[in-house]
């Protein structure tokens, strides 16, 4: 489905939607706003799942209250200057629909926030996630771990793509880390709009970001058995005083290209903070920067305990 402006010089679109039992709302949004495709998609009643979420949850008032309704109940569009939908052949698209519904919600907050037609993911960082006795145990288990952890790889097996050092958890860590991560997906699931759901597998690695070690730019959630990866989680721990610099995350903000979701050179930066851990969808585009390590010994490293969520 292609869009086409009556008025193709027009930077916003008032927007009216009509809804079932007599309801009205009224938005503006920029041309290029993917929230914008979906309503339309929506009314036209096109086959393109990622283009038709089963719910809409719009921010309004600079996100003080929002709208939600079904896409059912959807009605009209009325759009000033006019916008006309034009079909085109469906594309399949993998990785699963939720994250399409994800897409709209993150696309509307952005832009109460200011954004425009970036979209900015939602992040769930906190703090303190281990007690004391349970933080020394870990460093001492990994610590006395050294030897087993081996170069780190991608899925793709992709060369000079990632440099670090893992292995797996071992069974007691994974058990601390799936009942700690468990006990806050309440907590952390609406803040990252892909709905709530039954947590079904857990990965949990360990990861020793050595001096020079760095992870480009890239997805969890791919092609291949990847998709069916939910959430990132990635826990942050090391020796204090802290022996690295750098190893930053970033978190790439998207665009609408074409009808799909790009990564632009614009992000959102996490800090690597002792004891804390974050969550992000993990379908959106990462990276991690170059870490310095001036001792070269694996205590300073910048250790991580992380891994991916899927749904049951």
């Amino acid at each position: 489905m292609k869009l086409a402006l009556q008025q193709p010089d027009a930077r916003e679109i008032k927007v009216k939607l009509l809804l079932s039992g007599g309801q009205s709302a009224t938005l503006v949004l920029p041309p290029e706003h993917p929230l914008l495709a979906q309503l339309l998609a929506t009314v036209a009643s096109t086959d393109d799942a990622q283009r038709r979420p089963a719910l809409f949850q719009i921010p309004m008032e600079g996100g003080r209250s929002s709208l939600a309704f079904a896409a059912h109940q959807l009605v009209a569009v009325i759009t000033d200057p006019a916008v006309l939908v034009q079909s085109e052949p469906a594309r399949q698209e993998k990785g699963p629909p939720a994250y399409a519904s994800a897409a709209i919600a993150a696309a509307a907050a952005s832009a109460e926030q200011g954004h425009g037609a970036l979209i900015r993911h939602p992040i769930v960082h906190m703090d303190g996630f281990l007690g004391g006795a349970e933080l020394a145990w870990l460093l001492e288990l990994v610590f006395a771990a050294e030897k087993r952890f081996v170069p780190s790889q991608v899925s793709d097996r992709k060369q000079d793509y990632r440099q670090s050092l893992a292995m797996p958890a071992p069974d007691e860590l994974r058990r601390v880390m799936v009942d700690k991560i468990k006990a806050v997906m309440p907590q952390v699931m609406p803040q990252l709009r892909l709905g709530q759901f039954a947590v079904g597998e857990i990965d949990c690695q360990v990861t020793a970001n050595v001096d020079g070690s760095f992870f480009r730019m890239h997805t969890d959630a791919g092609v291949n058995e990847t998709y069916k990866r939910q959430y990132t989680y990635v826990y942050y721990f090391n020796r204090e005083p802290k022996g690295f610099s750098g190893g930053e995350l970033r978190i790439y903000d998207d665009t609408l290209r074409g009808g799909k979701l790009a990564a632009t050179e614009s992000f959102q930066t996490i800090e690597p903070r002792h004891n804390s851990v974050v969550f992000f969808q993990a379908a959106v585009m990462h990276e991690v920067m170059p870490v310095r390590v001036p001792s070269k010994q694996f205590r300073d490293s910048r250790f991580t305990v992380n891994g991916w969520i899927e749904r049951a």
